[in-house]
């Protein structure tokens, strides 16, 4: 058990995820308008420079790379980093985010989208708050519980909801630990509409551009395919959905 402003949490096993195969994966999930509308939102409210942790195949930092931003990615993955190093005017660096390589105060942003889930997020906050000098932002995008049972992929393959809920933290948590280590912390809600032909989503969920799809067993997965092509049986068929999401900020 840890405490966070008193409060017990309980600590769940991290669920395996391969993430150099979720790399390759990412082909089949490119960075959406809103989150590109995120990320540069990010950086227009912090000082250079701006780090991404867990930033994958740096998606994220090419849009703060592109708007003449000093932009970082760390990625403990080594098919994430080299996808990454692709991104033009992008540092990466291999490195955990439990024990991030970078000195104290070196940041004016650390970033988390949908990435702070990997890792005990208990060292990873911390961390962050070390790499990032007083005035600077932390920003995390994440599901709350709430949010993870009305997931798309969860009607579809249950064992998405069941590894989910306790995989990703509550948002309250975050909140209280960054509480108590940062001058000021706010939680706010955004709602993603998401619209993709039913071809490109079954692609999408073979190619597991998902993490929490390597966790699904073959026999759920190509059940639900099968049930979603019964209501989309047309590849040309547009598949409308939502992901919702719960950013934690705060001022260091």
């Amino acid at each position: 058990m840890s405490a966070i402003s008193g409060q017990p949490v309980a600590v769940s096993p991290i669920p395996e995820i391969d993430l150099d195969a979720l790399a390759r994966g990412y082909r089949f999930r490119p960075i959406s308008r809103a989150a590109m509308q995120r990320a540069a939102n990010a950086a227009r409210a912090s000082l250079d420079p701006l780090l991404d942790i867990g930033g994958g195949t740096g998606a994220h930092a090419a849009v703060w790379a592109a708007a003449g931003r000093n932009a970082v990615v760390v990625d403990a993955s080594p098919d994430m980093a080299t996808q990454a190093s692709t991104k033009a005017h992008v540092d990466v660096v291999r490195g955990d985010a439990e024990n991030l390589p970078f000195a104290r105060d070196s940041f004016g942003l650390a970033y988390f989208h949908t990435s702070v889930h990997y890792g005990d997020w208990r060292l990873t906050l911390p961390e962050a708050v070390r790499c990032v000098r007083t005035g600077g932002r932390i920003e995390i995008w994440t599901f709350a519980p709430s949010e993870i049972e009305k997931t798309s992929l969860g009607y579809w393959f249950p064992t998405v909801v069941e590894v989910d809920t306790p995989r990703f933290p509550n948002p309250k948590h975050l909140a209280a630990l960054l509480g108590e280590l940062c001058r000021s912390v706010s939680v706010t809600t955004e709602v993603e509409l998401i619209e993709r032909t039913a071809r490109s989503w079954v692609q999408g969920v073979r190619g597991r551009f998902v993490s929490t799809l390597q966790l699904v067993p073959e026999e759920e997965l190509e059940r639900g395919i099968a049930a979603f092509r019964r209501a989309y049986p047309n590849d040309d068929d547009v598949y409308h959905y939502e992901v919702r999401y719960t950013s934690v900020a705060c001022v260091v």
